[in-house]
């Protein structure tokens, strides 16, 4: 406790500073006290205190994102193709890269998602009410644009790959048949060819017959047998993507336990890895001690179930797994990100919080959109591991 001569000389102020240590760039709020000592809010990591970034060790965030930015332009013959990274060409890109760069393209992604970015194709929305990741497609499409690409690539996808844990594998309406709204809203789109043609990943015997048929009417040249070799390539590249990341996911959890660190699977869809959909949340977890999974990677530790909802989406079926998988796991939870606007999580999340009672399993949501102030965030968090604590307390 402070004296009373202490409180007497007492003085504190406050200044408002944008970080940039990051591309996050938080706006800090920064106390200073009278014996010089300051006090740091405002920040989704611990560089502005520490002076160092989180390593992202015990974070399968962080290593999706990097295995994501490992894939680089190789110089082809036939022109440059950019892919927006958004929604689900945040998981497909390691199959559309290998596919077109086996064709001969140079095959470029637009950058990562910013508040810059997500103002620069503002104007081009045509709803308010559509989920914050899809309305970042039109900044994404727009950065192509400008990096002066041939083609833009996006295909329309009503179904996903089948995992075989559900009833079905769409893709949600949004991420099915976005590039319909951008082809119709985006004009600057007049100045490239996008090609957004109806495509299936979900068929591999006959996706190459079906692609040299969509792709042929742009590049005329293209033979049959390049697209099933670039095929062929594709499918490999995107397994052993996948792989990856349950191997990593894997080494997180047996280094969490071995440290006795407690685990959340911080559970959402590909296009949550973004750290400007995110917010940075999967730093406030690890800072928090804990590790941070994600839910493609223990999904497949499950076999199909009943639900008590049609389980006919991809991305979902991923989330009902995870959370039947962390019932039967002591030291693991789940935390599920859903995002303003989305229509079908009105579904998902009362399921995911069924599955996870009937496990003995606290539920936590955390919404997220546009709006970066994570200070609620922080308090579900908090209450969250407090919780936790208490029933850790009590079984012993």
């Amino acid at each position: 406790m402070l004296s009373l001569a202490e409180l007497e000389a007492f003085t504190q102020s406050t200044r408002s500073e944008l970080c940039g240590k990051c591309g996050n760039n938080c706006q800090l709020t920064i106390n200073t006290f009278s014996d010089g000592e300051t006090y740091i809010s405002g920040n989704r990591c611990d560089r502005p205190v520490t002076g160092r970034a989180d390593t992202g060790e015990l974070n399968l965030y962080e290593y999706k994102r990097r295995l994501i930015l490992s894939y680089k332009p190789v110089k082809g013959h036939r022109g440059k193709i950019g892919i927006p990274l958004c929604l689900n060409l945040w998981e497909l890109f390691p199959f559309w890269h290998t596919f077109f760069t086996k064709l001969g393209f140079t095959v470029y992604h637009s950058p990562m998602s910013s508040r810059a970015l997500y103002l620069e194709g503002q104007a081009t929305i045509p709803s308010d009410t559509v989920c914050f990741p899809a309305k970042l497609a039109h900044g994404h499409i727009k950065s192509l644009v400008k990096m002066g690409v041939d083609a833009i690539f996006y295909p329309c996808m009503t179904y996903n790959l089948d995992e075989h844990l559900g009833d079905n594998h769409y893709n949600c309406p949004v991420v099915a048949y976005y590039p319909e709204v951008l082809a119709g809203n985006c004009g600057e789109l007049k100045d490239v060819e996008f090609i957004y043609d109806y495509i299936g990943l979900h068929r591999p015997k006959d996706f190459a017959v079906k692609m040299h048929k969509a792709i042929s009417r742009y590049y005329p040249e293209i033979k049959r047998g390049e697209v099933q070799a670039a095929s062929d390539a594709a499918y490999a590249e995107y397994q052993r993507h996948m792989e990856q990341i349950r191997a990593m996911g894997r080494e997180i959890i047996d280094r969490a336990r071995a440290e006795g660190r407690r685990i959340i699977v911080l559970a959402g869809r590909p296009y949550h890895i973004d750290p400007e959909v995110n917010h940075g949340i999967d730093t406030l977890i690890t800072r928090s001690g804990a590790a941070v999974v994600t839910e493609d990677s223990v999904s497949s530790l499950v076999e199909k179930f009943p639900t008590t909802v049609l389980n006919q989406w991809t991305y979902h079926s991923r989330l009902y797994a995870a959370a039947k998988y962390c019932c039967s796991q002591p030291d693991m939870d789940l935390v599920q990100l859903v995002s303003f606007g989305c229509g079908v999580d009105a579904i998902t999340t009362d399921e995911t919080r069924e599955i996870l009672h009937r496990g003995g399993k606290l539920y936590t949501q955390l919404k997220i959109d546009e709006i970066t102030n994570l200070g609620a965030v922080r308090i579900r968090l908090r209450s969250l591991f407090a919780a936790l604590e208490e029933r850790q307390e009590a079984d012993k």
